[in-house]
């Protein structure tokens, strides 16, 4: 879930009002993985963490369960360490780890790997790959791991056309885009079977969405991303981009409003499970 990205106080302190509830809504659904699931005698790795939304849908589920939550980023571990506090879960412990570079942790530890939105960086091609392959790792056999990856991030697209309004003779921020061939479901799957899973490897679409009690609470909270996406604008740049978000956001493809006042913006991930039995390299003749 966590990146350098989002490495300063800034983003870790606000980070769950930026993403309005979509990472929750994903995690909720990893956590409930069938074969095996989690249970209260598990240990899971809560991997490239955050500030701890998959570990607070396990610990919903099973007080007892036993885990490790690690991120690259020292202020989304302090993040996380105050909410261990101030909720009292018992058996979680952090670690400031890469997802790419585990080898801190023990070949064959863990009987659940999950990471929610965590194995792609930025720059680095190989990051993906290198992730699953330490997932695989330290998983034990008959455990599984679990990953998200986005299919769409509707809302990127009314900052491109709000920061074209503002500096039409100026490039839009990419910070956050990807290539179009890591929003397929084939792409996650190859990085599963190639990082170790073989056969036993699968992806299956989840549907989420950025949710705000009001249109103006969505701008605010969203307007949290503006040091990413429209990086060094005045703060009247800035005071301009609100009202043109707010009608950006209404045009886009999965906007909804709902009864009471509520939006929300869907959009698509995927969510990937590999498992490690042994025959993951067989060929059926």
């Amino acid at each position: 879930m966590s990146t350098s990205i989002f490495s300063k106080t800034v983003f870790t302190s606000n980070y769950e009002r930026m993403t309005g509830n979509c990472t929750r809504i994903v995690a909720a659904q990893m956590v409930r993985i069938k074969s095996p699931p989690i249970t209260s005698s598990s240990y899971v790795l809560d991997n490239a963490c955050g500030p701890g939304i998959v570990t607070e849908q396990v610990k919903l589920l099973h007080p007892e369960a036993k885990i490790l939550a690690t991120d690259l980023s020292p202020n989304m571990i302090e993040e996380l360490q105050k909410r261990i506090e101030n909720n009292k879960w018992s058996n979680v412990k952090t670690d400031t780890l890469d997802v790419r570079d585990l080898s801190k942790l023990a070949d064959k530890t863990f009987t659940h790997v999950l990471t929610n939105m965590g194995i792609y960086m930025p720059n680095d091609p190989t990051s993906s790959l290198q992730a699953i392959k330490e997932m695989y790792r330290i998983l034990q056999f008959g455990g599984t791991a679990v990953t998200s990856m986005w299919a769409d991030r509707v809302w990127l697209s009314a900052f491109s056309r709000a920061a074209l309004m503002i500096r039409p003779l100026e490039e839009p921020s990419n910070m956050l885009n990807v290539e179009p061939e890591v929003l397929r479901g084939s792409w996650l799957l190859k990085q599963i079977e190639d990082g170790g899973f073989g056969n036993n490897a699968e992806v299956r679409p989840f549907a989420t969405s950025v949710s705000a009690i009001s249109l103006d609470e969505l701008v605010d909270n969203m307007m949290l991303a503006a040091p990413m996406l429209l990086k060094g604008y005045s703060e009247e740049e800035l005071s301009r981009a609100r009202p043109i978000l707010k009608e950006e956001f209404t045009k886009l493809r999965t906007y909804e409003a709902l009864e009471g006042g509520a939006v929300r913006i869907g959009m698509k991930a995927w969510i990937g499970v590999g498992w490690k039995k042994g025959d993951e390299k067989e060929v059926p003749t």
